[in-house]
């Protein structure tokens, strides 16, 4: 990483996140008139328990000085306990913050985990950072983490935060700390949160397909965004048996009608950090992707990919969101109405919760990460059979029903508090 130099990084408030804030507002307000709750419980849903900025002041290698804008939203007034993400991202808002809090309790209430959900990010571009920069800036970030009123919170990797950063702050808390940072590096008993990820989504691909009657030897998959959590989704599901015709980054796609060979790009990935160049396949672009002949389009490169003006290019029965509101809700009614399966971020991402709470337990030292997998994919699969069969009994959506189930746990443990 080469420093180029500290700007002051400009905060959007602005309540209008696009439209993955309104989408999250809306789901909420259904799934509560679904429900009929109590207008007191809404209210409270409506909100984060806690929210604050901090403003970290970098000094740059060159004598320059930035605030770095620090958010951290947590939701869920019913848990002692929160836990979430920790982003670095140059476009970070606290909207996004506060709908990604909410979302994860959701998530913490699918599983059946005794936490609220929570949001932590870091306005700023880590590949315009120098290590003494980015370091810098761990340790002012990680001095501002403590919890609050003695409340216990888990962390783990996010977007654009990769395993070291954990490391790097995680040293800086005091052994006394409520912060728990997962996600770290094996050489200190950490693990990959994106592995946990992976199996979650084959939890659900493969519940998908069996729902389709299609075995994974029978099934093709294309993979949209080839970093770090792609390339462990892709590996998952190859060993499941599935056949990978098509991945793409930012520089293009790769395809192959009778599939590509993973290690070679993964090899190719890991020489020259794109996939442009890669000869052993067929150039097409982003939109020609979502035409092939695949069952399973996984997600897995950024917002909004499928949306109102190209849902009807989707050749896959089978969607699944394993980036955050990788489908918009326009897409999601449309790709239904003609039959496509999309399997919501909601469910699709929900191994890495389970993998933050291991790791946080330290139930990985000295034990068998195999098996701790194996527990998070019979934990996923049992997740998205409960929301599927309220989904076919209600008529409803994967997506609905997923946050109704949700709300509705997390309203009952409002009522026992009160």
């Amino acid at each position: 990483m080469a420093s180029t130099g500290l700007h002051p990084t400009p905060v959007d408030h602005d309540n209008s996140f696009g439209d993955f804030g309104c989408q999250t507002a809306v789901a909420l307000e259904e799934a509560a008139a679904a429900l009929d709750l109590e207008p007191w419980i809404v209210d409270r849903l409506r909100h984060p328990e806690e929210e604050s900025t901090s403003y970290l002041q970098l000094i740059g290698d060159s004598g320059d000085a930035a605030c770095v804008p620090l958010f951290h939203v947590e939701h869920g007034a019913a848990h002692s306990a929160a836990i979430g993400s920790f982003s670095l991202l140059p476009d970070l808002q606290l909207r996004a913050c506060q709908m990604m809090a909410m979302e994860r309790t959701w998530q913490s209430a699918l599983l059946g985990l005794p936490f609220g959900g929570a949001s932590y990010g870091l306005v700023c571009d880590p590949d315009e950072l120098s290590e003494r920069e980015l370091a810098r800036l761990l340790v002012l970030a990680a001095q501002r983490l403590p919890g609050r009123r003695g409340r216990r919170s888990v962390i783990f990797p996010g977007r654009g935060c990769r395993r070291e950063f954990m490391a790097r702050a995680g040293a800086e808390l005091s052994a006394n700390c409520a912060v728990t940072l997962t996600g770290n590096l094996e050489c200190v008993g950490g693990i990959d949160v994106n592995q946990f990820i992976a199996e979650g989504v084959a939890a659900v691909v493969l519940a998908g397909l069996r729902n389709q009657r299609k075995t994974p030897a029978e099934a093709k998959f294309a993979l949209q965004g080839f970093g770090p959590l792609g390339q462990a989704i892709s590996a998952r599901l190859v060993s499941e048996g599935l056949t990978v015709v098509a991945v793409s980054d930012a520089t293009g796609v790769a395809y192959r009608s009778d599939g590509l060979i993973l290690g070679d790009i993964r090899a190719q990935v890991a020489r020259e950090g794109v996939l442009f160049g890669y000869a052993e396949a067929d150039r097409i672009t982003h939109a020609e992707m979502l035409r092939t002949e695949a069952d399973v389009l996984v997600l897995a490169s950024g917002p909004n990919e499928i949306h109102g003006n190209n849902w009807n290019a989707v050749a896959a029965s089978l969607v699944v969101e394993a980036e955050w509101n990788a489908v918009t809700a326009t897409a999601k009614e449309r790709l239904a109405a003609k039959g496509a399966s999309v399997m919501p971020w909601l469910v699709a991402t929900s191994g890495a919760l389970p993998g933050a709470y291991f790791e946080s337990r330290d139930e990985q030292i000295g034990g068998d990460i195999a098996k701790l997998l194996a527990r998070t994919k019979d934990w996923v699969q049992q997740v998205f059979q409960r929301v599927s069969d309220s989904a076919a009994g209600n008529d409803r959506s994967l997506d609905f029903a997923a946050r109704q189930i949700a709300v509705e746990r997390v309203a009952e443990c409002l009522r026992l508090c009160r």
